[in-house]
């Protein structure tokens, strides 16, 4: 199982929390981010977004004035899966990572995250999350039908799909197409319990696509996988206004089942 600590990113920009808001602008457009961490003497004391900024017009005020001080952080020495269940819970993109003694030593998204799960393979067996990911962006039929053999191999249930649809309609959508696929190919029993554990699967992935891409339809192709007593669903393709054109996106959510 691999760690927060192997995945995240040592290199974080923080501000002080008495640099000026002009300051924080200046570093966040720079860097090209939209959230900045305030730190201080390695410790968290807040965050300030491009949306916290963005009605401010005395760029001098500083930071700690308009700072959110209740930052959502993870220590280093968790796991992949805890991580990506704390950015869907809390609808977030990244947090800061801290060691034991709660200092600043890092940050980890979910694109960390996505690239973490497909890399288990090369030391470990083939998690139902990077089984989901592979097998969710084949791009061929015989590709496809490689990654499923590969995946049945080592005894997960596995079932793919395909759906669009515009923003309005788009989480209903991939729940329902993910479900049906998902009782048609002997993934999951035609029960309330289990039909839960793919909707909410459903919802970690979408949570992230649409943190991405907010108010923007798409077309997917979705991977069910079931194995070691959690269901995964890797969701890849693209979003656009007509369904085409858009940025291809890929996520990963997960439930207990």
């Amino acid at each position: 199982m691999m760690l927060v600590k192997e995945l995240m990113s040592s290199t974080i920009i923080t501000v002080s929390p008495e640099a000026t808001v002009g300051e924080a602008e200046r570093l966040m457009s720079v860097n090209s981010i939209g959230k900045i961490v305030v730190e201080e003497d390695k410790k968290v004391l807040g965050i300030v977004t491009d949306g916290d900024l963005v009605n401010q017009h005395n760029l001098n005020i500083r930071i700690k004035e308009v700072m959110e001080a209740e930052v959502i952080t993870i220590n280093e020495n968790k796991s992949i899966q805890e991580a990506a269940q704390l950015l869907s819970d809390n609808q977030i993109s990244g947090v800061p990572v801290l060691n034991d003694e709660g200092e600043l030593v890092g940050i980890i998204t979910s694109s960390d995250i996505v690239s973490g799960y497909v890399k288990e393979e090369r030391t470990a067996k083939l998690s139902p999350e990077s089984s989901a990911i592979y097998l969710s962006m084949t791009r061929s039929r015989e590709y496809e039908n490689y990654w499923l053999d590969k995946i049945k191999g080592y005894g997960y249930r596995v079932a793919i799909t395909q759906t669009g649809a515009n923003a309005e309609n788009l989480p209903i959508k991939l729940r329902e197409s993910t479900t049906v696929a998902a009782i048609a190919r002997g993934v999951i029993k035609e029960n309330l319990r289990e039909k839960m554990a793919v909707s909410n699967a459903v919802k970690d992935a979408y949570t992230q696509l649409n943190l991405v891409n907010p108010g923007l339809g798409g077309g997917f192709k979705v991977a069910i996988v079931r194995g070691e007593g959690r269901l995964a669903v890797a969701v890849f393709g693209k979003f656009g206004h007509a369904l085409v054109d858009g940025p291809e996106q890929l996520s990963v959510g997960m439930s207990v089942i």
